[in-house]
């Protein structure tokens, strides 16, 4: 079972811990993690989420998504979420992984089933990672593939139905990433 520390809608902890259908279920507010992995040539990998999650299943989104599980740091959850999607370790680059943004959002999903309701803190990565090497965990991950920065900003800007599109998240990954590149 995995266990949430609850946050309050100014983003600090609640001194609460609920598990994670709860979460899930109530809309309580927690904390999770994303990481855009880029290659050499400033490709973004990008993975089509299994058919079986509860949230945007089949759809295309971030290289690496997971909760930051009670009393675990970010860091950890970095690590943890990358080696369980992607069989990476990414333990030895953590001095390489740059933090981008935080932002907030609440999707109500399958019928107000499933409420996600978190904070999500962005980081990047930029390494060469051999995509043949990659192990996708069959309960999170269907594919993966590397695409430019413009057909992701174009994703985004035109609203792809095959792509999990954040409301907010979305657009300042585009700055952040401009960003990002600009500062080589």
């Amino acid at each position: 079972m995995e266990y949430f520390d609850v946050y309050n809608k100014y983003g600090e902890k609640t001194g609460a811990i609920i598990e994670r259908k709860d979460a899930h279920k109530s809309g309580v507010r927690h904390r999770t993690v994303y990481l855009w992995l880029l290659n050499q040539n400033n490709e973004i990998l990008i993975q089509k989420r299994s058919a079986s999650k509860e949230a945007n299943p089949n759809l295309w989104h971030v290289s690496v998504a997971g909760h930051i599980c009670s009393q675990e740091t970010v860091e950890d959850t970095l690590i943890r979420e990358t080696r369980e999607e992607l069989g990476l370790d990414i333990s030895h680059l953590m001095d390489e992984v740059t933090y981008l943004y935080t932002f907030a959002e609440c999707s109500v999903l399958n019928g107000g089933e499933y409420i996600d309701n978190e904070i999500y803190d962005v980081f990047v990565l930029k390494s060469d990672f051999d995509i043949t090497q990659v192990v996708m965990q069959e309960e999170e991950v269907q594919a993966i593939r590397y695409i430019k920065f413009d057909e992701l900003k174009e994703m985004i800007i035109s609203k792809d139905a095959s792509f999990w599109i954040d409301k907010v998240g979305s657009k300042m990954l585009i700055v952040a990433l401009e960003d990002f590149f600009a500062l080589g």
